[in-house]
């Protein structure tokens, strides 16, 4: 049998790892929605955003959105909305077989750029993620 690690686990590592990187005028923040102009929001499992730790954030202020899969939100409906709204990058976190999918932001929609357990990036800061292996 193989044992997923729990959303949960991927959540706080993904959190952790962005966190320890992260340059000081940025934030890594849980539970933060994006609000965008035209009344739609969005809640991502981890944020990095300029300013300081808050409830909300306008899409200006987010540099990378990460989603933790299974969620509630479509896999391809929120990217989209972030692409519109200018969020220069998300991630989608799979748990089995463990993988970062990276999308950054090109010609107003985001195209993925890397799949990998362990991430090396360049955007929003240089950073290194590595999810916990399968067992």
């Amino acid at each position: 049998m193989i044992d997923e690690p729990p959303r949960s686990a991927l959540v706080a590592t993904v959190r952790a790892a962005l966190a320890e990187q992260a340059p000081d005028d940025l934030v890594v923040v849980t539970g933060a929605a994006v609000r965008f102009p035209d009344g739609l929001s969005r809640t991502p499992d981890v944020l990095v955003a300029r300013g300081g730790s808050r409830p909300w954030y306008p899409p200006d202020d987010v540099l990378l959105a990460v989603e933790v899969e299974p969620t509630t939100e479509d896999r391809s409906t929120t990217p989209a909305i972030y692409g519109e709204h200018g969020v220069p990058s998300v991630w989608r976190v799979t748990p089995q077989p463990p993988t970062i999918r990276v999308f950054a932001l090109r010609d107003g929609a985001h195209h993925q750029v890397a799949a990998s357990a362990h991430v090396l990036a360049h955007a929003p800061f240089p950073l290194e993620v590595a999810l916990p292996a399968r067992t």
